[in-house]
Formats: C-alpha cells, structure tokens, sequence
C-alpha cells in the first residue's frame, strides 16, 4: 500500500505544471504575429500576439493579450463601463493559426533578432505575465491593448531603449484618423464610432501612440533598429503564402449613413406640414435622439473608457429629449427646452468644423432638423403674439 501511494504521489506531482520557467535552447525563436482584421466588430482593427518556438524543448505556444471571458459576471455592463478585466492566454500555436486561417485571417510573423539571453529573458517575463495573480488587466482602447503590451513587454528585453524610425509615419493624425481605413467596408460601425468616441480622440498622435494598432506595431518593428547596425526584424514570413481573396465592397443607399440620415431629415421637414404625421414622427425621433444621447452621456460619465471622455456631440444629441418625446409640446417649459435645444444645435451646426472634436458628417442633417423644429417653434410664439397683439 506505501508503495502504491508513493508510486500515486509521483504520477500526480508529474502532471503538476513546473513552477520553474524552462531554459530555451540555442534553436530557440521568438516572433511577432501579426493578424489581419476580421469580420467580427472585436477584430476590425487586427491582432496581435507573441510566438515562442523552441523544438529542442517542444514548445510551440502563442501568448496572446487580447482576450477576454464574456462568461464574467455582469459581462455586458461590464464592457460598457470599461471595467471589463482582459488578460494575457498562452495556446498551442497550431491552434492560434488553424482559428485565423479557418476565419480567412492571414498572418505574417516576424522573428525578431534577439539574443539567447534577450530570448529567456522575454519567455520569462510572459510566463510571469501569464500567472492567475498576473495575467489580468484592465483594458484601454488607445493605451493598453493586445497591441502596445507587446510593445512594451519587447521594449522590457533590451537594456537599451529600441530605437523606433517614425520617419514613415504620418505624424500629426489623431488617433481618430487612424481608424477611418479600417471601416471603409462598414460604414455604420464607423458612424457609431464617431458618434461614441469623445475629444481624447482627436489628440495628434506620437510615434509610439501609432502602435495600439496592429499593423504598426509590425510596421514600426519592421523599421525598428536594436543598436544603430542591428535590425529588430531577422526574418518575415506571411502565413498563408498568397493572400486570401477579397471582395470590393459596394455600398447600397443603406450603407450610406449621410445619404440615410438626410432622408431622415426631409422626411421630419415634410411631416411638420401635417400635425399627426408630425406628432407620430416626433415620437419616434425623439425618442432615438434622446436614446443616443442618453448613451453618449453614459460613456462620458459613467465608464472608464478614457477614449469617450468630452463628447461635444451632446450639443445636438441630448438626453433630455428622453422626457419630452411622449407629452404635448403645448407646455410651456418643453416649448422652452426645444428652443433652447434648437439654438444649441444650431450653434452646433455653425461651429461644427471649428470644435476642437471630429464631427461625424452624417450627423449634420439631424442637427439641422433638430435646430428647424426647435427655432420653428419660437416662430411660431411670436407669430402667436403678433395676432394677438392685432386682436387686442
């Protein structure tokens, strides 16, 4: 019996993951992997992850930052309140490449030129990372992503600075503008975005701020020095060899939020000719517009997201609208409020490419209806008065 027990006590201490990180052998490669953007809104602007290869140990794994749980507690609110913890998973490599291939997202990994202590002392620092007590974080659009803790746990393995060459770069974008490319095939995600994404998105981006995208991460690598002779980059190999195929996108009228938003608005000038047309119009307008508003204060007050912060789309877009929609407009005080939120979006309007944040274009006719309907009822009380001081 004490010899099955101690034989028990072995198997199971066996299987039991070492607590010492294993030393990489002389074969051993570290390499970016690169991802193509995907279908799915979580992957529009690409991946990023970290392969360690060492066939003399038989370890192939992915170390990959960008992953989240939606089996959490309160997952939703949780994503919109920015409190959503991401954390760094280790998989198999043969995995990580059979999921994006099957997904039609094509791959390049770039093996980086670091050397065997330069290469333990990264694996170390991500088997570090990847303990239970270590591997959460809480994420930040623009800040802190699968993309820049790449490049910052990188960064940790050189006792020198990388020297970055940002001499391709077009410095001056706002982290704004360096998203438009990646929605050109979905137009209403980038409407939202704009709408959702506050002042901090129009900050001018530094060189390093280019890396909370992917693909510059890879770009900014490829071009990256270690010493003033020694490229980052050894060696590139794009996965699958020739590229997926594509399909141009053709938009339809539907796809077009400016050409949808302005039918939108002649539709609410045509209805104020005709009271219950207008009354079941306002309705449903309103009620959208407060909506919206209502989400647009939500992400500037009451999350994390650092990236909605100071939204001047509330000058047009108020939540307010919400208490409003379904009563009279007969009331004194909401005659007053759509005044007021008339002027204020006709202000908008005036000073739409002055404001220190990127309007959506789309989002001009709706300001322009809310300003008509608003001010047209101030017409209206004076053309009011004027027959009455004529009766009088």
């Amino acid at each position: 019996m004490k010899h099955l027990m101690l034989l028990a006590f072995l198997l199971c201490a066996g299987t039991l993951p070492s607590q010492n990180t294993p030393v990489l052998s002389d074969s051993a490669r570290v390499s970016l992997m690169t991802v193509a953007p995907g279908e799915f809104l979580y992957s529009t602007f690409g991946h990023s992850a970290l392969r360690i290869l060492d066939p003399a140990n038989r370890l192939d794994r992915c170390y990959n930052y960008g992953t989240f749980d939606f089996e959490q507690p309160n997952f939703i609110l949780k994503f919109c309140r920015g409190k959503l913890l991401y954390y760094l998973d280790v998989e198999p490599y043969r995995g990580f490449e059979r999921g994006n291939l099957r997904d039609q997202r094509a791959m390049q990994e770039q093996t980086l030129n670091l050397s065997q202590t330069q290469k333990q002392r990264l694996f170390e620092v991500l088997e570090e990372n990847a303990l239970e007590e270590n591997r959460y974080y809480k994420y930040d659009f623009f800040y802190d992503n699968c993309a820049t803790r790449i490049r910052d746990v990188v960064g940790q393995t050189f006792d020198q600075p990388i020297q970055w060459d940002s001499s391709r770069l077009a410095l001056g974008t706002t982290m704004r503008q360096l998203l438009n490319p990646y929605m050109t095939s979905q137009p209403w995600t980038h409407f939202g975005m704009n709408l959702g994404l506050g002042y901090a998105a129009d900050r001018r981006a530094l060189a390093q701020d280019f890396m909370f995208l992917p693909d510059y991460v890879r770009d900014m690598f490829a071009a990256a020095r270690i010493n003033d002779t020694t490229p980052l980059v050894a060696s590139v190999r794009n996965i699958p060899e020739y590229p997926f195929p594509t399909t141009e996108f053709r938009p339809g009228f539907l796809d077009r939020p400016l050409w949808v938003m302005s039918l939108v608005a002649l539709l609410g000038l045509l209805s104020m000719f005709h009271r219950r047309t207008e009354r079941i119009f306002d309705t449903v307008f309103w009620f959208v517009l407060g909506a919206s508003g209502l989400l647009i204060a939500l992400l500037w007050f009451a999350t994390d997201h650092s990236a909605t912060k100071t939204n001047f789309n509330l000058l047009w877009a108020l939540p307010t609208y919400l208490l409003v929609f379904w009563r009279s407009h007969k009331g004194g005080w909401i005659r007053k409020h759509f005044i007021a939120a008339g002027a204020l979006a006709l202000l908008a309007l005036v000073f739409w490419k002055v404001i220190p944040q990127e309007m959506p274009v789309a989002a001009m006719p709706i300001a322009a209806l809310v300003a008509v309907k608003g001010l047209w009822k101030l017409v209206l009380i004076w053309m009011a008065s004027r027959s009455f001081s004529m009766k009088k």
